[in-house]
């Protein structure tokens, strides 16, 4: 049988994974998400229902975990079609995060110098397909008064341990990457029903306290980040794992 393929040029399979190879070469110190996941959607091969995928987080002053958690989910997420942000239960006016905050998140290789404070008010909870909080008053502040839907809202601890207790995500290139996210979601809040936040789903402020405090914090949060973005939008069972920042 005689070749379509010129000799010396590659097939039309060999393109493709040259070009998926080079996509992950590029985004390999990105985040920990599953590298093929990202390559499979700019490829082409995984394709969303809806154009985004809303993610929000929200502490007391958005100055320190909410801003640490949405610039890196943000990092983790990049180049794929999800948009986060963050805002605080208890703003007064727009304000910087404060040095130590800037600091820590310096020494994981995150910028927060462009973040400013803002308020739970101006953000839209009814269109988030996530909320998520650090303490059980953000949480009962963005379901009681704000609407936001109490099964997509969560405690950032509670959320990653439902997600990583779920089942194996679905075949690769056959699915959707936001009904993907959208289904896990759900099956991890039918799981929480019986199963109350426990008081290490908490993370407390750090504001206020030493630089030690604020840098344990900042991974913490960013460890739970990379996990909750692993199991929110993994594409196979295994994770295929990278380095971090």
């Amino acid at each position: 049988m005689v070749s379509d393929t010129p000799e010396g040029c590659c097939s039309p399979a060999e393109v493709v994974q040259a070009a998926r190879a080079s996509i992950i070469a590029v985004i390999r110190d990105v985040s920990r998400i599953p590298a093929m996941v990202v390559a499979d959607y700019r490829l082409g091969l995984v394709y969303p229902s809806e154009s985004r995928f809303t993610i929000l987080f929200v502490c007391t002053g958005n100055q320190c975990r909410s801003a640490l958690a949405e610039v890196i989910t943000r990092s983790l997420t990049e180049g794929l079609p999800v948009e986060v942000s963050s805002a605080g239960t208890d703003v007064l006016g727009s304000v910087p995060s404060p040095k130590r905050t800037l600091k820590a998140a310096s020494k994981l290789g995150y910028d927060l110098g462009e973040h400013r404070s803002r308020p739970l008010a101006d953000a839209d909870l009814d269109s988030a397909g996530l909320v998520v909080g650090f303490e059980v008053p953000h949480v009962a502040t963005a379901v009681i008064e704000r609407g936001a839907d109490r099964s997509r809202t969560w405690l950032l601890p509670q959320l990653v341990r439902a997600l990583e207790g779920g089942p194996a995500g679905t075949q690769r290139s056959s699915g959707d990457l936001i009904a993907g996210a959208r289904s896990r979601l759900s099956r991890a809040a039918e799981r929480r029903s019986s199963a109350p936040p426990m008081m290490g789903d908490q993370i407390a402020d750090p504001i206020g306290r030493s630089a030690r405090t604020h840098e344990s914090t900042a991974r913490t949060i960013d460890d739970l980040c990379r996990r909750m973005v692993a199991g929110l939008f993994r594409a196979t069972g295994a994770v295929d794992e990278q380095p971090r920042r």
